[in-house]
């Protein structure tokens, strides 16, 4: 490869998936998924495509991650990457943005195909007011974005989970047994999975462990347990992101993403969700008008970061770079 190449990333809790964009400046090709677990340092996972892709001229970079991106230092959450992003393409000799994972989630919507989107429900967006993206994953992503494109940043997976009947409220009793605080990610996520499993086990008088992968697999073989455990996860999810629409006022829909929900499909009923989500009290109208989607596509994520290289100027890079340099680097 003797032109340069502009690359794109995500990085989640679990994997650090790859892409290389075409000349065209759409199409992804040369896909790469390495587990964060195996790198000691973020730097060598960049590495290690660049080496598995034998790309001689990289190009730009830019790399979604489920973490903070507005300071210099990021420390993801959900693993244990933690780096200066003035320091990293110093070091690097390579031009990278970072965004947020959610803020490629929604960048991402624009390239949705019909067939990639199911509805729940008549309502769809009109494209006047905010629209959001959730999405349970190693951790729960939530942001907005406004009518004009501007990305609204949140960290709405860490508020406190409030159950809505007598079955949540047992499980939550038995989640404060190992979290004093309950957050929706706590729930809404892979370990969140696991977690409501472990609670039901309990409420059916045998205590077990079970990992997520395992909990859906015995979930399509009838095990009552896991069943009933995916049926809570949907619930709790649809609860949680009506209150991401009123929170935000996103009238223009919420979108649910992710390769978790991807896994679950053919699990639940879709309109129970629909039903957790318009469960409002007072605001059950509001919530009722508003369009909600699951969206059955993969790679949004790199998706999300091709949009973003194509918006964003040479010349924000190296602003970027002055302000980082002027900024206090933690050590």
């Amino acid at each position: 490869m003797n032109y340069p190449v502009n690359i794109v990333a995500d990085i989640g809790g679990t994997n650090a998936r790859f892409a290389c964009i075409a000349e065209n400046g759409n199409a992804l090709y040369d896909f790469r998924n390495y587990a964060c677990e195996d790198f000691q340092h973020f730097r060598e996972v960049i590495l290690a495509y660049l080496n598995d892709s034998s790309i001689k001229h990289p190009g730009r970079l830019c790399i979604a991650v489920a973490g903070v991106v507005e300071k210099d230092w990021i420390d993801l959450p959900n693993n244990h990457f933690a780096f200066s992003q003035f320091t990293l393409q110093k070091e690097l000799g390579l031009e990278i943005i970072f965004i947020n994972d959610f803020t490629a989630q929604l960048k991402s919507i624009g390239s949705l195909v019909s067939s990639e989107l199911h509805w729940l429900g008549r309502q769809r967006p009109r494209g006047k007011f905010i629209h959001a993206a959730v999405g349970p994953g190693t951790g729960l992503g939530v942001a907005g974005q406004t009518p004009s494109g501007e990305i609204i940043p949140s960290e709405g997976g860490h508020f406190a989970w409030a159950p809505l009947d007598s079955h949540e409220y047992e499980l939550l009793k038995l989640c404060w047994e190992r979290y004093p605080r309950v957050s929706v990610e706590r729930l809404l996520s892979g370990p969140g999975l696991s977690l409501l499993y472990w609670a039901n086990s309990i409420l059916h008088g045998q205590e077990r462990e079970m990992k997520a992968a395992d909990i859906t697999n015995s979930a399509r073989g009838g095990d009552a347990i896991c069943m009933r455990t995916v049926r809570d996860f949907i619930q709790i999810l649809g609860s949680v992101a009506g209150d991401i629409a009123i929170v935000m006022g996103a009238l223009d829909g919420i979108y649910l993403m992710g390769d978790m929900l991807l896994h679950l499909r053919g699990l639940y009923r879709p309109v129970l969700l629909r039903n957790r989500f318009n469960d409002k009290g007072r605001y059950a109208d509001y919530c009722a008008s508003i369009p909600l989607a699951v969206v059955e596509a993969s790679n949004t994520g790199l998706r999300g970061c091709v949009k973003m290289l194509q918006e964003t100027k040479r010349d924000h890079l190296f602003n970027q770079q002055l302000f980082y340099q002027k900024t206090e680097q933690p050590g």
